[in-house]
């Protein structure tokens, strides 16, 4: 709840507001009753007051309209501002984490907690401020002016209240178990969504669509099952409090008529008890929004812990508070000393004493079978992830110490996978380098063979862009994504399995075009294809997390055995004779 008071306490003038909006319809929703029940029921109304008894109605009645507008336009607000606040500071926490805490937490997790949770707890803030600010003021009054009136009244009310609160408190606690279960199956849902839109080719090629429509309707169903469950519980409470407050009145009604009958007490009238009904229903009606707050509160609870817990998970990568240089231009060196990395400390090591060193102007190849660790070991350089045990040091010095928005300006990483955002081709290639001019880009996009596919497009470099760049194709994607990285001019360039979209004769022109970059620069390829690299200065063979060999192509021709495996299976030694 902290969380929830944290983010209403930032709009306090509203809160005010709040509290000024309840004295008025308190005015209004007490008063009217009173006035009738005292001049019109007990003292037929004359023609010297009529006057004023319609004005004092009538500006009560104004009184309502304005309180009940004034807190409904703060709950729309305050929600609103609220759900603002919550999804930035969601979505900007999400900026923070690394690779290993995105994969801990989940994308349906995060997902759900941007779109369903803030929906949940903005939902329950809405009721929050009529519940906790309007129902204890009623309450407190309500009681105040029924003792006044006659206090045996009151014992009644309040001798049906237990009955309202362990009725309700009894449908909380099952409120709150369904809707555990209920969070959880539609992470499950959203969960199968995803995997399903991923992989619909898939899907589709196999002829696997009953099947994957059965798992589905298997989870949906169970969903559906806690829906019914959940709103059967929710919609039993009103009748059972209209149940309740039926037998309050009943009371009341004989217990008043047998007084009246009496004629004690002498200043006891019909007008009195009237009002008494009215206090009780007032009494009940604000116990009932208190507890339907709590009603709700499972719900918000649920999503509230799930935020919180996002909210409060650590980022690993962080800037270091004592030291934050910027990194230095130019960058002459960069040295993998002692590192291991494993995604969590049970699991096994995914990179194992990595020792190698590579100075500016060098050209260096990582090669090795799938799940050697050869993307791992790339992501440390920009500490998408930190090593376990070990250092990384660009000129000598731990690139912890570095200022990270320094230390990633100074890199530029093409990825296997290349996503462009929805846009245009220049709003994705802003990315590298925002004040870029036309002709800039254009010149990059020749180097990168993106120029020509460029140009062949309607809108060129405003062609609209779909989202993830599906009307583009995987080589058009690589091929923008190493425009982009250019234009960034970086001191290190990271081309991770980049150029395995692109046909033979593309990823040679290419790579001709880039040798320029060798100067003044650290290149590090990551390749599947050897006849990508053949020119390297160093290539690194790694097998299974660790450093097999390190050479040129010839010497690992003549002493690694895993590399002479791979060059023979992709023909090298043909080319090469």
């Amino acid at each position: 709840m902290k969380l929830i008071f944290k983010y209403i306490m930032r709009y306090k003038m509203i809160l005010f507001l709040n509290v000024v909006a309840v004295l008025f319809i308190a005015s209004g929703e007490i008063g009217i009753p009173l006035i009738i029940g005292r001049y019109v029921i007990d003292n037929p109304v004359s023609s010297q007051n009529f006057l004023f008894i319609t004005c004092a109605l009538l500006l009560l009645v104004l009184c309502a309209i304005i309180g009940n507008l004034i807190i409904n336009f703060c709950s729309a607000k305050t929600a609103s501002l609220v759900f603002k606040d919550l999804n930035t500071d969601i979505f900007e926490k999400i900026q923070t984490f690394s690779i290993i805490e995105m994969k801990k937490l989940g994308v349906p997790l995060l997902m759900n907690c941007s779109i369903t949770c803030v929906g949940q707890i903005v939902n329950f803030m809405a009721s929050l401020y009529r519940a906790l600010i309007v129902a204890p003021i009623m309450l407190i009054i309500s009681l105040i002016l029924i003792n006044r009136i006659y206090m045996v009244f009151s014992y009644i009310v309040l001798a049906i209240i237990p009955f309202l609160v362990i009725i309700f408190v009894c449908i909380i606690f099952k409120n709150y178990f369904l809707s555990t279960q209920k969070q959880k199956v539609l992470e499950q849902i959203n969960s199968k969504l995803r995997e399903n839109l991923t992989g619909i080719k898939v899907i589709k090629t196999l002829n696997t669509e009953n099947y994957e429509c059965s798992k589905f309707n298997a989870i949906n169903s169970q969903y559906a099952f806690l829906n019914i469950n959940l709103f059967n519980s929710i919609f039993s409470m009103e009748p059972l409090f209209y149940l309740l407050l039926n037998i309050s009145i009943i009371f009341t009604t004989g217990f008043g008529a047998y007084i009246l009958k009496l004629g004690m007490p002498t200043d006891f009238h019909l007008g009195g008890l009237y009002n008494c009904i009215n206090l009780q229903y007032h009494i009940l009606y604000s116990i009932l929004n208190f507890l339907l707050l709590f009603t709700m509160f499972p719900k918000a609870l649920v999503s509230l812990r799930k935020i919180e817990h996002l909210l409060n998970t650590k980022s690993e990568i962080k800037n270091n508070l004592q030291y934050n240089f910027d990194l230095p231009k130019p960058i002459v060196s960069l040295e993998f000393k002692n590192v291991d990395f494993r995604y969590d400390q049970n699991d096994k090591l995914i990179l194992s004493d990595i020792n190698f060193k590579v100075h500016s102007s060098e050209l260096i190849a990582l090669v090795g079978s799938t799940g050697s660790g050869k993307s791992t070991l790339i992501n440390l350089i920009p500490r998408l992830i930190d090593p376990t045990k070990g250092c990384l040091l660009i000129n000598g010095v731990d690139i912890k110490l570095y200022n990270l928005t320094s230390l990633r300006d100074k890199i530029g990483v093409v990825s296997q996978k290349n996503i462009l955002f929805k846009g245009t081709i220049l709003s994705n290639l802003a990315f590298g380098k925002s004040n870029a001019d036309s002709e800039e880009i254009l010149e990059f996009a020749k180097i990168a063979q993106s120029y020509d596919f460029i140009n062949k497009t309607k809108g060129k470099l405003q062609e609209p862009v779909s989202e993830l760049g599906s009307n583009f194709s995987g080589g058009q994607k690589q091929r923008l994504a190493i425009t982009k990285v250019l234009l960034k001019k970086p001191d290190i360039y990271i081309f991770d399995d980049s150029f395995s979209a692109l046909d033979y004769q593309t990823d040679l022109t290419i790579r001709q075009n880039l040798s320029y970059l060798r100067k003044d620069s650290i290149i590090i390829i990551v390749a599947q294809r050897l006849s990508s690299i053949l020119n390297a200065d160093k290539i690194i063979v790694l097998d299974d997390g660790r450093i097999i060999d390190i050479g040129k192509h010839e010497e690992l021709m003549h002493r690694c055995q895993i590399y002479k495996n791979i060059a023979f299976s992709q023909k090298i030694k043909e080319v090469l004779n």
